[in-house]
């Protein structure tokens, strides 16, 4: 009797527990764009691994530091050398890991913008599909009619049916891309595949405005995390071939490798340096190029809002029918996804203009 009082409860347990999972709603948290930047930076592995990083480098560089007893000038023996440059090298660690952490900060920002703004894209065409899918389903109830009293041939009919279920088809294309942009932020930011966030911001379009382009990519340049660390890697080629002995049997390397090390380092900070400044001009050029469609695009949305409108007023008259109303309606809804598309883009290349390394790398 105990035995089945047992397995009665146990049988109760997993119906009620498979009740509670079977009726549990996707969570729809409010999202703004920082908080979706907060949330996956603290959901990031890599962020974790790369504060330890720096936590470690630390206690390197003091460790190495403490067989330091002077700062050598000029050559000296291998083991000072040694010793010094070591502490340089840990030391130039340590600088690196803490501007990568920050450089990697910057990384992960750049990717939650440009998924914030891919789902609100990607939600915006669902309503343009949907809008269509309308438009054409009224317009192949009307074909279909007009093609049974004669007023239309075969040909117009199948072309009305194959555009309904183009518009069918584009439709469940847009909702199974949402559903794909849902998981990619979700993964980023830490949430539930299932959940359903609700973003809060919608990107603001404001011209940037800036007093010299030249000026703009001195600033940016001096504080590139990349440019950095390769001008740091040249100054420890540098100490390394000062610091050289020449007197030393165990030397592994000849003086003019070291040398070569120094040119190469240098070399790899005018290519760093040259490829930001290049990405900043394009990026500059690029923000102007899409302001100005975002002008073109505002003008659009003004003559889709107005044709619509007109074509309600037609229909309230008897001047026109539902489907040029739908019709009307589905150029706004397109008119409105350009215009949104131009802001999200701009958005993203504003903060890249400002971030340019966190652009390339992501």
């Amino acid at each position: 009797m105990r035995r089945i009082t047992l397995l009665l409860v146990a049988l109760l347990f997993v119906f009620f527990n498979a009740t509670f999972a079977w009726g549990e709603e996707p969570a729809a948290p409010e999202l703004t764009l920082n908080q979706a930047v907060e949330k996956a930076k603290s959901n990031s592995i890599n962020l974790q691994s790369l504060k330890y990083d720096v936590e470690r480098s630390y206690e390197v560089r003091q460790f190495d530091a403490d067989k330091v007893t002077y700062i050598p000038f000029g050559p000296t023996s291998n083991a000072v050398s040694r010793a010094y440059s070591t502490l340089v090298q840990q030391d130039l660690n340590y600088q690196i890991s803490k501007r990568n952490l920050v450089y990697q900060q910057d990384v992960v920002e750049m990717q939650v913008y440009k998924l914030y703004d891919e789902l609100l894209q990607a939600q915006e065409k669902v309503k343009v599909c949907e809008a269509q899918l309308k438009s054409a389903d009224w317009q192949r109830i009307v074909a279909n009619a007009n093609y049974r009293v004669g007023m239309l041939n075969m040909m117009g009919l199948i072309q009305a049916q194959a555009t309904a279920e183009s518009a069918k088809t584009g439709l469940e294309a847009a909702k199974k891309a949402l559903d794909d942009t849902y998981q990619k932020f979700n993964q980023l930011v830490g949430l539930d595949p299932s959940d359903r966030p609700v973003l809060v911001d919608k990107p603001k379009f404001e011209e940037l405005k800036i007093g010299d382009l030249d000026s703009e990519v001195s600033r940016t340049l001096a504080v590139c995390p990349t440019v950095w660390v390769a001008q740091q890697k040249v100054d420890l080629a540098k100490i390394t071939l000062d610091l050289y002995d020449f007197s030393s049997s165990s030397r592994t390397e000849p003086y003019k490798a070291k040398e070569i090390d120094v040119t190469k380092a240098e070399l790899s900070v005018s290519d760093t340096t040259e490829q930001m400044e290049k990405l900043v001009r394009t990026l500059y050029y690029s923000l102007k190029q899409y302001e100005e469609q975002y002008k073109s695009a505002q003008e659009n949305v003004k003559s889709a809002e107005e044709a619509l409108r007109v074509a309600r007023v037609k229909y309230d008259v008897g001047m026109a029918t539902r489907p040029d109303v739908l019709a009307a309606e589905s150029t706004l809804a397109q008119a409105n996804q350009s215009l949104l598309n131009y802001s999200c883009q701009h958005e993203i290349l504003v903060f890249a203009f400002k971030k340019p390394w966190a652009y390339a790398a992501s």
